[in-house]
């Protein structure tokens, strides 16, 4: 396992998103272009050897912000994927049960749906035989033996919270105090606290908490100081999603377990494993067990 790292294919997945931010931010055709130029700027800047494309779209997603007026140029975009994966939660959770391996698999499971697809894709990909490619079950099922503590559940995207519900209170039977952490403020399709509240589904969920920051992944320097108490206290941490993968994957902290399904080739690449592949790997590990 490698750290994810920019390659040339990167860019173009980066101009699609600005792209479909400035779509979806504001209808003004003026206002679309100026967001447009300062957004592909930034790409222009910082598009470098090493450089980390989550990192990039950090920094123009504000610019795409200030320029429409628009604080959350997704809204309707998440409340779309938020209908549609209720109701796809209900029609697959009965093909799960109830222990540790089949509940992480529905919770990837809810990472499988990406709206920055087409529809095309997304039904023809989605499906409920899970396998994980890489997976460091047995990793995590030694480090839960031990007394339980505070374990942070980071999220990725919005509606994916009736996937992760299972797993949360699962981990909870176990003992375990977990905390679900959503953005703190809108970046791109990712869940936030009024995502979640509006969805009704925050209380099986509950204690939730933000990270204070608006990012995709994580970036801890820009988080609040109150997520940074509580981030330096866990014992155990789960981070969905390729974003997080990308903001963390080169840290070698070993309360880190990644959960996601790797959708594109640079990510999958640095997994060591095919595009579509479905992941839980422990930081630091290479080795598989499956």
């Amino acid at each position: 396992m490698r750290p994810m790292h920019l390659q040339k294919e990167c860019r173009a997945c980066l101009v699609r998103l600005v792209d479909l931010t400035v779509k979806l931010a504001t209808d003004d055709a003026h206002l679309r272009s100026a967001a447009r130029a300062a957004a592909l700027a930034v790409i222009d800047r910082d598009f470098a050897p090493g450089a980390i494309p989550a990192l990039i779209a950090n920094r123009f997603h504000p610019e795409i912000k200030r320029i429409t007026g628009n604080p959350d140029p997704f809204l309707s975009h998440k409340q779309d994927e938020t209908a549609f994966l209720e109701g796809y939660f209900l029609a697959m959770a009965p093909h799960f049960a109830d222990d540790l391996e089949s509940l992480l698999k529905l919770a990837v499971l809810g990472n499988s749906v990406d709206f920055f697809r087409s529809g095309a894709e997304v039904a023809r990909e989605t499906t409920p035989a899970i396998t994980f490619a890489l997976s460091h079950l047995a990793i995590f099922r030694e480090q839960l033996q031990g007394p339980p503590g505070l374990l942070l559940y980071l999220t990725d995207n919005a509606g994916e919270q009736y996937f992760d519900a299972p797993l949360v209170q699962h981990l909870r039977g176990l003992g375990w105090q977990v905390v679900y952490v959503v953005k703190g403020g809108p970046i791109q399709n990712d869940l936030t606290r009024d995502d979640l509240e509006a969805s009704g589904h925050h209380l099986p969920l509950e204690p939730v908490l933000d990270t204070g920051s608006h990012t995709v992944g994580l970036v801890l320097a820009e988080t609040s100081p109150a997520f940074k108490q509580i981030f330096a206290q866990a014992r155990l941490i789960i981070a969905k999603g390729m974003g997080h993968f990308e903001t963390l994957g080169h840290l070698p902290d070993p309360r880190w377990f990644f959960l996601l399904q790797a959708k594109c080739r640079p990510v999958a690449e640095a997994l060591g494993l095919s595009r579509g592949s479905f992941v839980f790997a422990h930081a630091g590990e290479v080795s598989l067990d499956k």
